[in-house]
C-alpha cells in the first residue's frame, strides 16, 4: 500500500477550501440578484419541503405500491422526496410571482437594501451547503477510512506461478474509491482547518465512531461472520421469513451476482421488509453492541438469554 494514497494531503484541503468558497460567493451573488423577500420564501420554502419529507412521504404509499415494487420503507423515502420538491416548486414560483428580484425594482435605496440583506442570507445559505458536504465527507470517509487501516493491517498471500509450494505476503489494498474518500477526510480534518471543521460540527462524535466502526468490521470476513454470530442478529436470522429467504436459491443467485435491484424488488423480500414483528424486533437491536461485539479480540460468544 502506498503511502500516500490515504495520507492526509494540503493539497486536497486547498482545493476543497476553493470550492466551499466558490459556492458560497455563488450563494451570495444569488441571493443579491434575487433580493431579501425571495430569499425568505427560499427559507420557507426548505422549511416546508423538509417537514413534507418527514411526515408526508406514508401518505403516497397506497398510489406507489402498485407503480413500484419496493419496501415500504423505501417508498416512504421516495414519496417524502417527490412531495419535498413538488412543494419547495411550488413555493419558490410562488415567490417568484408576488416578490421582485432587486433589479426590477426602482428606487436606488431599495434596490442597496433588497441587494445587501439578500447576500447576507446567500451567506448563510452557502454556509448551510458547505456544513450539507463536510458532514457527508466525514461520514462516509469514516466508513472508508476503517476500511482502509483494516485491510491494510491484514497480509494477503500471493502464490508465485513459478514456485507453487511458496508464497509471498503483500498488503491488501483498498479500491481507488475507498482510498480517495479516506483521503478526502483526512484531508479535510488536516491542521487548524481540520480544527475548525471538527469544532463546528454538530453532529455527535459518536455518530463518527459508529461508522468508523461499520467499515472496520465489514472490511474484515471474519468480523463479518463474528457480527452475524451476535445473539440479536441470531434471532433475526432465526425468524421464519428471513430464513425463508437465506434458503432460497434465487435469493442467494441475486446476492451472489450482486443484482441488488432485482432483490430489493422481489416480492418476498418485500413481504419480509413490510413485516411489523420483524421491524419491531430491528428497533430493539442494538447495533452499537453488536459492533463492539464484532470487534473484541477474544471470539467467545455470548450466551442466549
Amino acid at each position: 500500500m502506498k503511502p500516500d494514497l490515504v495520507s492526509a494531503s494540503p493539497t486536497w484541503q486547498s482545493i476543497f477550501l476553493a470550492v466551499a468558497a466558490m459556492l458560497i460567493l455563488l450563494e451570495i451573488f444569488r441571493g443579491w440578484r434575487l433580493g431579501l423577500p425571495r430569499q425568505l420564501v427560499r427559507i420557507g420554502a426548505i422549511i416546508l419541503a423538509y417537514m413534507t419529507a418527514l411526515f408526508g412521504g406514508q401518505h403516497l404509499l397506497p398510489l406507489l405500491r402498485p407503480l413500484v415494487r419496493l419496501p415500504d420503507l423505501v417508498l416512504s423515502g421516495i414519496g417524502g422526496a417527490i412531495l419535498a420538491l413538488l412543494v419547495y416548486i411550488v413555493v419558490t414560483s410562488l415567490g417568484t410571482i408576488l416578490f421582485k428580484r432587486t433589479g426590477q425594482q426602482e428606487s436606488g435605496i431599495v434596490r442597496l437594501v433588497y441587494g445587501m440583506t439578500g447576500a447576507v442570507i446567500g451567506l448563510f445559505f452557502g454556509a448551510f451547503l458547505i456544513w450539507l458536504l463536510v458532514v457527508g465527507i466525514r461520514s462516509v470517509g469514516a466508513i472508508a477510512e476503517a476500511q482502509v487501516n483494516a485491510q491494510t493491517r491484514v497480509p494477503a498471500l500471493l502464490e508465485q506461478p513459478e514456485r507453487p509450494a511458496r508464497t509471498v505476503r503483500r498488503m491488501a489494498e483498498p479500491s481507488a474509491v475507498t482510498a480517495s474518500l479516506a483521503k478526502l477526510k483526512q484531508s479535510l480534518e488536516l491542521g487548524p482547518v481540520g480544527d475548525v471543521v471538527k469544532q463546528t460540527d454538530v453532529l455527535p462524535t459518536g455518530i463518527y465512531e459508529t461508522l468508523g466502526k461499520v467499515g472496520e468490521v465489514f472490511a474484515r470476513p471474519e468480523r463479518a461472520q463474528r457480527f452475524l454470530t451476535y445473539p440479536g442478529i441470531a434471532e433475526l436470522t432465526d425468524h421464519p421469513k428471513i430464513l425463508a429467504l437465506r434458503a432460497d436459491p434465487e435469493v442467494t443467485s441475486m446476492l451472489e451476482n450482486g443484482r441488488l435491484l432485482d432483490l430489493v424488488r422481489d416480492e418476498r423480500l418485500i413481504e419480509a421488509a413490510n413485516d411489523p414483528e420483524l421491524a419491531a424486533q430491528v428497533k430493539k437491536f442494538d447495533f452499537r453492541a453488536a459492533l463492539d461485539y464484532a470487534l473484541r479480540d477474544d471470539h467467545s460468544v455470548p450466551r442466549r438469554r
